[in-house]
């Protein structure tokens, strides 16, 4: 009987030490595959015009076709995200391997992967600034192509929300050596890519409680 009652009080204690630890999956976390690797960074790439960055896109997306390659087209979106955008070519060029992902059903896997090692690279101490300030051009990238379809996800929310509050959520910081790196190539270190994706959530709650106001107002 007394063996009985162990036994009851040790299976207890493991329930309650389950129920109560912290769940390793957060809002910030993301569900990682294949790690992407370019040769690219944000430097080599804003030397690049709209021909070039398309030449460069078509090769990844005839690398798969010849080999079925389905990581050659990830490697695609990742140097169209790396580069600074300030030419707006991103949008000219991103279904050049974004429309073949999402026939095979990778678009979302891939984003999710490219921002997650983008947080990873921007949060570790090895990681050069040059390769911080790509992670962060990455992020930037995202956020901004991104916004269109967070504006009209503020009620039932999506893919897009999702990463956005998960870039957020994941604080990101800029290092000493990604702020020299900025200054070096004359970027504004303004705010980080989680600053940034933090702004668009409180532009949505705000909008959210007007909506709520309103409505309040039509029952009264």
């Amino acid at each position: 009987m007394d063996k009985n009652i162990i036994i009851a009080g040790l299976l207890a204690f493991v329930l309650s030490a389950c129920s109560s630890s912290p769940s390793s999956s957060t809002n910030s976390s993301f569900n990682m595959v294949e790690t992407i690797q370019i040769d690219q960074t944000y430097k080599s790439l804003k030397l690049l015009d709209l021909d070039q960055m398309t030449d460069l896109l078509y090769e990844k997306a005839n690398d798969y076709k010849r080999n079925n390659r389905v990581q050659a087209l990830r490697e695609g979106v990742m140097i169209a995200f790396s580069r600074p955008n300030e030419e707006v070519i991103l949008d000219k060029i991103i279904s050049i391997v974004r429309s073949p992902l999402e026939d095979l059903g990778e678009w979302e896997a891939t984003v999710e992967q490219m921002v997650g090692q983008s947080v990873q690279n921007l949060k570790s101490d090895s990681s050069s600034g040059t390769d911080q300030v790509t992670a962060s051009v990455i992020l930037e990238n995202v956020l901004s192509e991104f916004k269109p379809m967070f504006t009209k996800q503020y009620q039932s929310g999506g893919f897009e929300t999702s990463i956005i509050e998960r870039i957020a959520a994941s604080d990101v910081r800029f290092s000493k050596q990604a702020v020299q790196e900025k200054k070096l190539n004359q970027m504004k270190s303004g705010l980080t890519p989680s600053q940034l994706a933090q702004k668009l959530i409180e532009i949505k709650n705000k909008k959210l409680e007007e909506q709520r106001e309103a409505e309040k107002k039509k029952k009264d």
